[in-house]
């Protein structure tokens, strides 16, 4: 079966019916996407994960990666599946530990935590994105668009703050708080 690579997109919240919270992951090229509902735990744990550079060592992701960097053991890929349309998404994580491959089941936001802190490729296969994708519109695409690119100066000024470059930090902490008004 063919897989498609996909990557992280943006995080969005509706006010409506008590609040709901969506995840998206897109094909390369950017003409379909995956939305995936979140659960608010589940947006808590993007928001707590994606906001750093490494999960603090005291959250769950944070115990698991620094177990599996302490034996040696890499995450090679994640593939999303899900099962049927009763089921929600989920993860296959598949690890390796210098002498075999394991595949390991997860839920669907811890795989994507894992995949950007290992920065590992996420994949899914064609038939399961045919069946749950949705093509981006230039309202989509420009949300997305521009939650890529704050997350990378996020990255940047993690950076600029790390090499004690402040000017630089203010710059791109500028430039974040105007990105984050824009409509």
């Amino acid at each position: 079966m063919k897989r498609i690579r996909l990557d992280i997109g943006a995080l969005t919240a509706s006010p409506e019916n008590g609040g709901s919270f969506m995840f998206f992951l897109y094909r390369e090229g950017m003409d379909k996407c995956l939305p995936v509902k979140l659960s608010p735990p589940d947006m808590h744990a993007v928001l707590a994960n994606f906001n750093q550079q490494q999960p603090h060592e005291s959250t769950v992701h944070g115990v698991f990666i620094s177990t599996l960097r302490e034996f040696r053991i890499e995450l090679l890929e994640v593939l999303v599946v899900r099962e049927s349309q009763d089921e929600p998404f989920a993860c296959e994580l598949l690890l390796f530990d210098g002498e075999k491959e394991v595949k390991q089941r997860a839920g669907f936001i811890d795989g994507v935590i894992l995949a950007k802190t290992f920065a590992c490729p996420i994949y899914i296969e064609e038939d399961v994105m045919e069946k749950y994708a949705s093509t981006m519109d230039l309202v989509s695409e420009k949300i997305v668009k521009k939650e890529i690119h704050i997350q990378k100066l996020k990255e940047e000024l993690s950076e600029a703050i790390a090499s004690e470059d402040y000017e630089k930090a203010a710059r791109i902490s500028k430039a974040i708080d105007n990105l984050s008004k824009e409509k």
